[in-house]
């Protein structure tokens, strides 16, 4: 049975209420989380499936969405689940009265624009779950000297090495590959693959972005280049 846990600001569940109910009857294992910004929110995430992260995360963020901002959802998720949360929190779905912005969280995978009927929301789903399912196998990421492990959050070198990276370490080295060709200043860094609500400084960057240099085989450090006045990035390897 897959689980599907709704995120609502208020305790009625807003929108997402009744679609929970449809899914329920379709099958699905539902669970409800209020997030109003009280402590005890993560608390509430993660007894919601015995501590286990949903299958795909529900976040209704259309009828006031200043009182559940993204970035609080984003940082109780890390509470509940840890930095090492599996990928199935990256199968959310996001109702919203906007367009998604590029700064969103990563944990968003595709978004909802009310007026949605429940047969539609079902078939975004099942989309996701299927994606989850059948392209896990190709969920990996190549570069020049290494290949990450976007499932298990590993790293290696071409001869299979294991690369000594920390999540946080990991996870900007995904963001750059992932955007190779483009580059980012710190704070946009900090934004994106810190989230919103990391207090610290744009140094954090630079000392995360060295130590990469210094785990990863030379032939991709290289590529890993600081543009003055720009940011950080990987080059694209010319073929």
């Amino acid at each position: 049975m897959q689980n599907v846990l709704v995120v609502a600001p208020t305790p009625e569940g807003g929108p997402l209420a009744s679609l929970g109910r449809v899914l329920a009857a379709e099958g699905y294992a539902v669970a409800r989380a209020v997030l109003d910004g009280c402590p005890e929110d993560a608390v509430f995430l993660c007894r919601a499936f015995a501590g286990r992260p949903p299958d795909v995360l529900l976040i209704d963020v259309s009828s006031a969405p200043d009182c559940l901002p993204l970035r609080h959802v984003g940082r109780l998720l890390r509470h509940a689940w840890g930095e090492d949360a599996p990928t199935p929190l990256r199968l959310a779905l996001l109702a919203s009265r906007h367009l998604p912005q590029p700064d969103w969280p990563a944990f968003v995978d595709d978004f909802l624009l009310p007026p949605y009927t429940p047969g539609e929301a079902l078939a975004r789903i099942t989309l996701l779950l299927f994606r989850k399912r059948h392209l896990r196998s190709a969920d990996t990421l190549t570069f020049p000297g290494v290949t990450l492990d976007l499932t298990g959050g590993r790293a290696a070198d071409n001869a299979g090495r294991p690369l000594p990276l920390t999540p946080r370490e990991f996870e900007l080295l995904r963001f750059l590959l992932h955007h190779r060709g483009k580059f980012f200043a710190r704070d946009r860094l900090l934004d994106l693959v810190w989230g919103l609500d990391f207090e610290g400084g744009e140094r954090t960057v630079d000392i995360h972005v060295r130590r990469l240099r210094a785990k990863l085989p030379p032939e991709t450090a290289d590529l890993l280049e600081t543009r003055r006045g720009v940011g950080y990035g990987f080059r694209i390897v010319e073929r």
